[in-house]
């Protein structure tokens, strides 16, 4: 690379700029001010910051750490790949505390039914079966990047198996149908817009980030 610095920024102001206007304007759209609903002594509404909050979060963290990486070897030097892991997972977990805007906010957009639950699981099954696929074919650990840190991750060809039969990126096509899936079945404003607001923000992670990186980790090939 020929300047390492523009590089670790680039395309950053889309992919972290773009996230930041869309909490924006699901914080716009949310209702919950006269939500009274209250888990754990947290208020339905923060429970919702909570929830949009983790995902930029992760995001701002898989990009520091995998720009820095390629450009200076610096999560190498210092953490290591554990130490990224550590993190990177424990903000996978954390997501999934949106699932509570389920419960606090349950029927805030419609009454939920016989035929929304059916539709929730059909919803459910290719996200599902998208993790069962990621960990019986491609790992978890190989999932979160490590190919920006192990490159014998890099000589791995690219799994055809499972899921990935039919995208090549079915973490980020299908793996962000689970929690729509949550969102259907309880009729929760909150889960929806948390739902569309992961979705998006995760392809403008994959199209400024990951895919960015892949140019210089496999070059043409």
């Amino acid at each position: 690379m020929e300047n390492n610095l523009n590089f670790f920024f680039r395309h950053q102001i889309w992919h972290v700029g773009g996230t930041i206007v869309l909490f924006y304007i699901g914080y716009q759209l949310v209702n919950l001010d006269s939500n009274t609903n209250i888990f754990l002594k947290i208020s339905a509404l923060s429970w919702f910051m909570i929830a949009m909050t983790i995902p930029l979060v992760h995001q701002v963290y898989t990009w520091i750490c995998w720009r820095s990486e390629l450009c200076w070897k610096t999560v190498s030097s210092s953490i290591g790949l554990k130490g990224y892991l550590i993190g990177f997972f424990i903000l996978i977990i954390l997501r999934f505390s949106a699932v509570v805007l389920c419960f606090v906010d349950y029927g805030s957009l419609y009454k939920p039914g016989l035929i929304s639950w059916a539709l929730s699981v059909v919803v459910f099954i290719p996200g599902l079966y998208t993790m069962y696929s990621v960990k019986k074919y491609f790992g978890f650990v190989r999932a979160a990047g490590a190919d920006h840190f192990d490159p014998k991750y890099r000589s791995m060809p690219f799994e055809k198996r499972g899921i990935f039969k039919w995208s090549s990126n079915a973490m980020y096509t299908y793996g962000l149908a689970i929690p729509f899936g949550f969102a259907i079945a309880t009729g929760s404003q909150s889960m929806f817009i948390y739902s569309i607001y992961s979705y998006i923000s995760i392809w403008l992670h994959y199209l400024c980030t990951e895919k960015e990186d892949f140019k210089i980790i496999y070059g043409n090939n």
